[in-house]
């Protein structure tokens, strides 16, 4: 392996690690603050770490100018994690209003892959403290959120494309 491949891989690494840590962080944040943890960071965090996935599996193709360019640019490696991270903010908040719904069913598409969500209690105002707070109904819930999210990051055209079916699907013509 060359030396800016291993270059490009260092930088690939640091970056993954600097994902997960703000998860830890986050996870230790929340912990010790509320008892009513939501989800939306950490899916957002999940389509940021599917971004690195893809990144690093895309590596040994590259040709010697491609990874020039990524080796010589910080953004080049920033930017698709920031794509993946607002992708997998975006399937969330589908998720989340019951476009794409769990088992309880009522959305556009219905499947038992899709997680359910978790209703916000109480008569007070919806206020964005209401809407973090809302979570998977349970563990097996958040983990096909996060592996949703994940997939949401890792594969750039998967959002885009979802939102092009929903457009078709609710009948909505430009």
């Amino acid at each position: 392996m060359d030396a800016e491949r291993l270059s490009l891989l260092r930088r690939v690494g640091l970056c993954t690690i600097v994902v997960i840590a703000a998860a830890a962080a986050l996870t230790f944040a929340f912990a010790l603050t509320t008892t009513q943890m939501g989800t939306l960071f950490f899916a957002m965090l999940a389509g940021a770490l599917g971004a690195e996935m893809s990144i690093i599996r895309r590596i040994p193709k590259l040709s010697g100018s491609e990874v020039h360019g990524l080796v010589e640019s910080w953004w080049s490696l920033v930017i698709p994690l920031l794509a993946g991270l607002v992708m997998a903010g975006i399937l969330y908040l589908v998720f989340m209003a019951g476009i794409l719904t769990g088992d309880a069913g009522g959305g556009l598409f219905t499947s038992n892959l899709f997680p359910t969500f978790t209703a916000p209690e109480g008569k007070e105002p919806l206020n964005l403290h209401l809407v973090l707070e809302i979570r998977p109904v349970s563990i097996k819930d958040f983990g096909k959120l996060m592996a949703w999210c994940f997939l949401s990051g890792y594969s750039e055209k998967f959002v885009p494309s979802l939102l092009q079916s929903l457009e078709r699907r609710g009948g909505g013509n430009d």
